[in-house]
């Protein structure tokens, strides 16, 4: 009888687990996919292509003299698309925002642990947009 009892109180000491007072876990951000903020015109860049909608990627492309115009897009096609298969099918695990000033932010996104790439973001008329990306590793 005392080794069940014995048996029953170390059941109940290793249980305590079971019970959770109180919220455990950190909640989630979400993030909306637009172009109102950096990181959100990044992460709506990068659905872009993996949806392989490499002409909605390249309305999202800007230079220092403003967006770009429609043949200035169509050259970038082939970037974009060699993006797209490196992309292809990738969940974001992290993103890094870096404020260089208040129209131009840069943006790092790691993709599935393994691939990262940077993003440098523009301001025009309240709305973001890519200046340039890389792949950093």
């Amino acid at each position: 009888m005392r080794i069940i009892s014995i048996i029953i109180l170390m059941m109940l000491l290793n249980s305590c687990e079971l019970f959770v007072i109180g919220n455990s876990s950190r909640p989630k951000e979400v993030i909306d996919i637009n172009q109102e903020s950096a990181v959100s015109a990044a992460l709506l860049f990068t659905t872009e292509l993996q949806l392989n909608n490499v002409p909605g990627a390249a309305a999202l492309l800007t230079d220092n003299n403003g967006r770009y115009d429609a043949t200035r897009q169509q050259s970038q096609y082939y970037n974009l698309g060699r993006l797209t298969r490196i992309l292809n099918e990738r969940k974001v695990t992290r993103i890094i925002t870096d404020t260089i000033s208040i129209e131009l932010h840069n943006v790092k996104v790691e993709f599935d642990y393994v691939k990262e790439f940077a993003f440098s973001m523009r301001q025009l008329d309240s709305l973001w947009y890519v200046l340039e990306f890389r792949q950093i590793k």
